[in-house]
């Protein structure tokens, strides 16, 4: 299986807990999850910064059933048709809301995203959807300000030595368990790159 071999997957969080990001977004991160309802997302922030993991990790910890499209590869019509609608009207294995995360949706077309406001109109009672985006100026309005609770992952200065802490330690505990000497030297300055 891919995630074996492929670290970010093996390794990805699976709890909110286990991110690291600035207390303020983990905690609320971990109060839709605590009360077991993620609204309609878009979580804005540039790339690799831990949206789609967050998305991801919030669905796992409730067990929802979820979807994962890509919409620079996979972010045509055809897709919300086929892809999004036969998933969205179906109803859930384990009983609850459903999700689709809408990965770097800025790269629908403005008309992709116009019948993506229809989509999450018609579906509203039985699936919820998480957007992530690098440049939330590219989302329409009608998605961005009135379907969605907007959350940007904005890291303060103030905050990334506890953050580079976090990740030195989480990095060490991957190497550690995948049998890889290493300088922790070396680790901190990349961290620190």
């Amino acid at each position: 299986m891919l995630e074996e071999f492929v670290w970010s997957e093996k390794y990805r969080p699976k709890t909110i807990a286990d991110t690291i990001l600035p207390e303020e977004l983990k905690n609320t991160f971990q109060e839709f999850v605590n009360q077991r309802n993620i609204p309609n997302l878009l979580l804005s922030g540039p790339a690799g910064c831990g949206k789609t993991t967050v998305a991801r990790a919030m669905l796992e910890e409730l067990g929802a059933d979820y979807i994962v499209i890509n919409g620079s590869m996979n972010g045509n019509i055809d897709t919300l048709r086929n892809d999004i609608r036969s998933f969205a009207s179906g109803i859930s294995f384990t009983g609850g809301r459903k999700y689709v995360i809408l990965d770097e949706a800025d790269y629908l077309t403005q008309n992709t995203q116009a019948a993506l406001r229809n989509f999450m109109e018609e579906f509203s009672k039985n699936c919820g959807f998480i957007l992530t985006c690098n440049f939330k100026n590219r989302i329409i309005g009608a998605v961005a300000d009135s379907r969605c609770s907007v959350i940007d992952f904005k890291i303060k200065k103030t905050d990334l030595p506890s953050l580079a802490k976090q990740m030195m330690k989480r990095v060490m505990i991957i190497l550690d368990q995948e049998n890889i000497e290493y300088d922790k030297a070396a680790i901190a300055a990349v961290i620190t790159k």
